[in-house]
């Protein structure tokens, strides 16, 4: 019951991460550094109750940290999932 759902909204997730993956690691650094900063700042703000400026340090020491962490696993995602396409083509299938 729940494997045709599961399929439909695992495509839905590619067709939206494709893009991402798609663009080359310095453009890619430059949309998660600003968007990490932000939200880590926010999340610092907010709900850690920081002062602000120490929110703002907080927010781009840890967007330093995990801007590298983002950008690697999006890498390796793109080279398993690559690895998986390459060996499922090579496999002969049912119908050969």
């Amino acid at each position: 019951m729940w494997r045709p759902i599961e399929r439909r909204l695992a495509a839905v997730g590619l067709r939206l991460i494709a893009p991402w993956e798609r663009l080359s690691v310095p453009v890619q650094i430059a949309i998660a550094f600003p968007t990490l900063s932000v939200v880590l700042f926010l999340l610092h703000l907010g709900p850690l109750k920081q002062p602000p400026i120490r929110a703002a340090f907080y927010g781009v020491f840890w967007s330093i940290l995990a801007t590298p962490a983002v950008i690697v696993a999006t890498r390796n995602e793109l080279q398993k999932r690559h690895k998986l396409d390459q060996q499922q083509s090579d496999q002969p299938s049912a119908t050969d």
